[in-house]
């Protein structure tokens, strides 16, 4: 069996706010079409890793890679390439709100220069249909629900069609119904566009239904980083215990989400 493709790196990392160390000696491979799922306590960092990676923070010490280039010492026109590459999908979807659906999915179009006006509204319209939100380009996101705004969120990111996509707690205050929408695309979107995924939630059943592989948080780096099988089983008390106290009623299996939730198939809500 050949090698796995290490799309990103992290190695030494380091990154403190003040007092508060946050990574001390961060290690973590995420490889090429995998989705990778970040599991830790609340305000320990797992959101601060992401945003490491396309240096919305920028790391105190060590190396992050991806592509093969180091990010840390990346040139502005070299950090604008790598965010046509990787995009993400933040926790409040981050929507403008004075603009509507179809300027928000536009707006990283026009920053990477994609395309002719014609090409990006065809563009809007097709990555609405495979978030299951067809024909609502013209709202303003005040009259979207909490749901679609974040499907929103997930159109506007794979609009530049990167090769990364980033989620910061995707189904984090979503009723069970969205929960499962979100749930679905992850895996449906990994499928159709042979991305690379990295999650970050606290939301165990969500964990355990989009994941391949989990890296656990502790410690101020990464104390564990496995498949979602042998988290199951694995012998480090802090992970076991993290996981049995975040799981309630076991999510469906990845091939009932996939058969319910493939991109498209759901209608607006």
């Amino acid at each position: 069996m050949s090698e796995r493709e290490v799309v990103i790196r992290f190695r030494g990392v380091r990154k403190a706010f003040g007092p508060k160390v946050i990574y001390d000696g961060l290690d973590l491979d995420v490889f090429k079409g995998e989705t990778l799922t970040i599991i830790g306590g609340s305000g320990m960092g797992k959101s601060v890793c992401l945003k490491m990676l396309i240096r919305l923070l920028k790391a105190d010490g060590g190396s992050i890679t991806a592509f093969g280039e180091e990010i840390t010492t990346m040139s502005d026109d070299g950090l604008l390439g790598l965010r046509r590459r990787i995009a993400m999908l933040f926790q409040g979807a981050a929507l403008f709100d004075s603009l509507t659906v179809a300027q928000n999915i536009k707006y990283p179009l026009v920053e990477h220069d994609w395309g002719t006006p014609e090409k990006r509204d065809a563009r809007v319209a097709e990555v609405l249909e495979m978030v299951g939100m067809p024909g609502i380009q013209d709202l303003k996101p005040a009259e979207l629900s909490g749901g679609m705004k974040k499907r929103v969120g997930l159109a506007r990111a794979i609009a530049i069609q990167p090769d990364v996509i980033l989620y910061d707690e995707p189904t984090t205050g979503l009723d069970p119904i969205n929960v499962r929408r979100i749930n679905g695309l992850i895996l449906g979107l990994q499928e159709r566009l042979g991305v690379t995924s990295i999650v970050v939630t606290h939301d165990m059943d969500s964990c355990f239904t989009v994941t391949d592989r989990i890296a656990f948080l502790y410690d101020r780096k990464m104390g564990w980083v496995g498949t979602k099988d042998e988290a199951e089983r694995a012998d480090f008390p802090p992970l076991a215990e993290f996981v049995k106290g975040g799981r309630g009623v076991l999510a469906d299996d990845a091939a009932d989400v996939m058969g319910a939730e493939k991109p498209g198939a759901e209608r607006r809500t």
